[in-house]
């Protein structure tokens, strides 16, 4: 090998750490504690959440949104980004899935929720549309309180 050689691979070597450890520096970081958008439309809820046995708690993502008492019938409609919609049904003691426009339609196969039942269903106390990350789940009287004064 010619004395010409070993510096053109030194060159190379070199110019492909530098492309390396700058390509390193420029990659994107990821957003943190990034929030999604999701609108929620409950009708009238000016109940305390001492007047119902139930409550519906709402979650989407990684984030619980909101925890609605079961004491009147009522429907939800939930909508994010990308035209995603999902339409919940409550009355004085149950969850429904009413519609959703996600591909597969498999949270509206889940049926009917209610405290009764809760035990007893394949996906226990949780009605879960996976396309739009949206999970409901229902509680009793004595969970949603525990809830609200911080425990889990």
């Amino acid at each position: 090998m010619k004395r010409k050689d070993i510096w053109v691979l030194l060159g190379v070597g070199v110019l492909a750490a530098v492309l390396l450890i700058l390509g390193q520096q420029a990659k994107p970081q990821p957003v943190k504690q990034a929030i999604p958008t999701l609108s929620v439309a409950l009708g009238k809820f000016d109940v305390e959440l001492q007047d119902a046995d139930s409550y519906l708690r709402i979650k989407q993502g990684d984030e619980y949104y909101h925890l609605v008492p079961l004491n009147s019938e009522a429907e939800i409609v939930i909508k994010q980004d990308g035209n995603k919609e999902n339409i919940i049904r409550i009355d004085k003691d149950s969850v429904v899935m009413h519609s959703a426009n996600c591909p597969n339609q498999d949270c509206m196969r889940m049926g009917k929720l209610t405290l009764e039942n809760r035990e007893y269903r394949s996906f226990s106390r949780w009605i879960t549309c996976l396309p739009h990350q949206l999970s409901l789940e229902l509680l009793d009287h004595e969970e949603a309180m525990r809830l609200q004064s911080g425990g889990k």
